[in-house]
């Protein structure tokens, strides 16, 4: 008789998502200790802590029938977890010592860019090197790749939908920013060419995924070549 009684993996994966959520929720407490009965400290610590909820659940909604296979789908999946924090860390979140130093102020229209390019041109003109507007966009379009290459590598979208997954996405970080800016001033600009250079990164993230199973693929028919050559040795 079987036993329905094991722990489903979207569970587990939940309960850790919901443990890092908490320790990064913590770590910006103690980061803002001091200043906790500031009004507009607990306005910032109040969306982190909106952002962290909607990402912990965004996630636990994506890793929720990922079934770990193997050795290989166990670290796949825990580089997965680890990207994706890194990544909340670099779009959504803030350095938890530098909130004490904000200035807030109405600031929202000078942060928001809706014509296509612009940023972009203008990088390139205020700056007498190129080395910044071309880390900035290679940044931009790096960032959302591994999330594509994940997602592909898990089965959760296929390749005709990446580009469609991640423009959403993009458009929802960057919706995010302008409402943290509209409300609390956060000075956290809202960007369409940001989401532009993020939908881009599809192309790396399927161009990643492609080259991974090519190399894949070829060391498993060296293993099989080995096996083979191994066992005529053995006769």
């Amino acid at each position: 008789m079987e036993h329905h009684n094991q722990v489903k993996p979207w569970v587990k994966n939940a309960l850790i998502s919901s443990i890092i959520s908490v320790c990064i929720a913590l770590f910006y407490i103690a980061g803002c200790v001091g200043e906790l009965f500031d009004y507009y400290i607990k306005l910032e610590l109040i969306v982190i802590g909106c952002h962290l909820i909607v990402f912990t659940i965004v996630f636990i909604f994506i890793t929720r029938k990922i079934t770990l296979k193997g050795k290989m789908d166990g670290v796949m999946f825990f580089a997965f977890q680890a990207y994706s924090w890194i990544a909340f860390y670099l779009l959504l979140a803030l350095d938890p010592f530098s909130i004490l130093d904000r200035r807030f102020g109405p600031n929202v229209m000078l942060m928001v860019n809706l014509v296509p390019l612009n940023t972009i041109i203008d990088q390139f003109s205020h700056y007498p090197s190129a080395d910044y507007a071309l880390k900035q966009i290679f940044g931009n379009i790096i960032v959302l790749a591994p999330l594509c290459f994940f997602l592909l590598y898990f089965r959760r979208i296929r390749v005709r939908h990446a580009f469609l997954v991640l423009f959403l996405y993009s458009l929802s970080i960057e919706f995010l920013q302008f409402l943290s800016d509209l409300f609390l001033w956060q000075r956290r600009a809202a960007d369409i060419d940001d989401v532009i250079l993020n939908t881009l990164g599809a192309a790396v993230g399927i161009a990643a995924y492609y080259l991974f199973i090519a190399i894949t693929h070829h060391l498993s028919l060296l293993k099989n070549r080995f096996k083979k050559d191994g066992a005529k040795q053995h006769f």
